[in-house]
């Protein structure tokens, strides 16, 4: 029995295989694709991201745990508490104390300047995110790339002075014309020297340099 070649001779094309051009044509397309799939996965963005996710969960387990507490003894646990992270010192209303799952360090808590230090009755706890392009973390003022979970007494000027440092006042003070006075009121500070105080902080607004001009005014 004689077989016939499937491939008629003048159609020389299927003889051939791929040419040169083809193959760096098909090798340049994977490439691209590879580059593209690895660039939007991002393998270190995606890392970062599920440290977020944690830090975030953490914060939200700490919380919950926090009011537990708060419901049995009137007062939230000692500001030491998330020191021991790792641990189960605050056992049964959370297993662990979670750490930072980058640094492994504790989460930062604030409790307010004039809170008693063996019975809290507010709190704010803090964690610093990686992915500065989370909008959750530039909800505090003065505290970039930082997101929180607080008390539902806890004020936001409690919040931002917890991370920052930074005093925020109801009112502000400042000097104008040789005296202290009401500046503003329910806002941030937008010029220098201005105190929370209605005396200015005992700052001397009247103070004046050797050209006649007071020094301490908020301007």
């Amino acid at each position: 029995m004689v077989i016939k070649n499937a491939c008629p001779p003048k159609l020389r094309s299927c003889w051939r295989g791929f040419t040169l051009a083809e193959l760096l044509i098909t090798g340049s397309l994977l490439t691209i694709l590879g580059l593209t799939a690895l660039v939007g996965l991002n393998p270190m963005l995606q890392i970062l991201r599920g440290y977020d996710t944690r830090r975030k969960a953490d914060l939200f387990q700490i919380k919950t745990a926090f009011e537990s507490y708060y419901t049995d003894h009137d007062c939230y646990p000692s500001k030491d508490i998330l020191k021991n992270c790792g641990s189960s010192d605050l056992a049964p209303y959370l297993a662990t104390i979670p750490c930072d799952p980058s640094s492994k360090q504790p989460y930062p808590i604030y409790f307010g300047a004039d809170e008693s230090e063996s019975c809290p009755q507010k709190f704010s706890i803090y964690a610093q995110i990686s992915n500065t392009k989370d909008p959750d973390g530039n909800l505090i003022t003065y505290c970039p790339n930082t997101i929180a979970q607080t008390s539902v007494n806890a004020l936001f000027t409690d919040t931002v002075a917890g991370c920052s440092g930074q005093e925020i006042c109801q009112n502000l003070y400042g000097c104008r014309g040789g005296a202290c006075v009401l500046l503003f009121l329910d806002t941030t500070p937008t010029c220098g020297f201005t105190y929370c105080t209605s005396d200015c902080n005992a700052i001397n607004c009247a103070k004046k340099n050797a050209r006649g001009i007071y020094v301490n005014e908020c301007r």
